[in-house]
């Protein structure tokens, strides 16, 4: 259309286009009304669908964050360990299922700490060398297992002051055995291709303990 004739075009036209205009008017309106009632079900929907998803994934996070620390190690045991061993050096926390274990090193000796469900300090475990155990003990040992070689000696030592330790039937999985709840060496001794743990108690009694597979 030539816009010089726009006027012209308006003049005569002028009952058709106003009935197209509220044609549209009503359209347009109808529309919008339905597309925001149809926005606010929408809306409804996905409220309700987000409370869904957000308590789902609520339950789930916990649930999942249950399992994880399942195998972790409780901050109380943590902060246990910190107050106990306010030297220790070289520190890794473990869990071991009825136990945490500490792995660290105290005056540059390994050790290793037990604590129970409790987070009590259970006892500990230390290297030692074979002439750190009594003289009675290092003479029956040689006198009964010639030929042998000291593989390795380690020290248990109770925490005395943990008496639920002391009075239930927990053992520490040492060597896949249980043993007395007292301070005690152990010594790894192999000859050929067998190997066996013996029991030594403060006093320099030897026992047999178990065998290594």
């Amino acid at each position: 259309m030539n816009i010089a004739l726009y006027p012209e075009y308006l003049k005569n036209n002028k009952t058709k286009i106003m009935k197209k205009f509220f044609l549209v008017t009503g359209i347009l309106i109808a529309t919008t009304m339905t597309a925001t009632y149809a926005q606010y079900n929408i809306d409804d929907i996905n409220v309700q669908e987000e409370k869904s998803i957000n308590t789902n994934t609520l339950d789930e996070i916990q649930k999942e964050g249950r399992e994880a620390n399942q195998n972790a190690v409780s901050e109380f045991t943590e902060n246990q360990f910190v107050s106990d061993f306010p030297n220790a050096t070289n520190i890794r926390f473990e869990n071991a299922g009825d136990f945490d274990e500490v792995y660290f090193k105290q005056n540059g000796r390994k050790t290793t700490a037990y604590y129970d469900l409790n987070n009590q300090l259970v006892g500990t475990i230390r290297n030692r060398s074979f002439f750190d155990l009594p003289l009675d003990a290092q003479m029956k040992i040689v006198d009964k297992y010639p030929n042998s070689t000291v593989v390795k000696v380690i020290q248990f030592k109770v925490n005395s002051d943990n008496e639920s330790y002391i009075d239930n039937n927990m053992y520490l999985p040492l060597y896949g055995n249980s043993f007395e709840k007292i301070s005690n060496y152990f010594v790894e001794l192999k000859k050929d291709n067998k190997a066996i743990v013996l029991e030594v108690d403060l006093s320099g009694e030897v026992s047999f303990f178990t065998t290594i597979k």
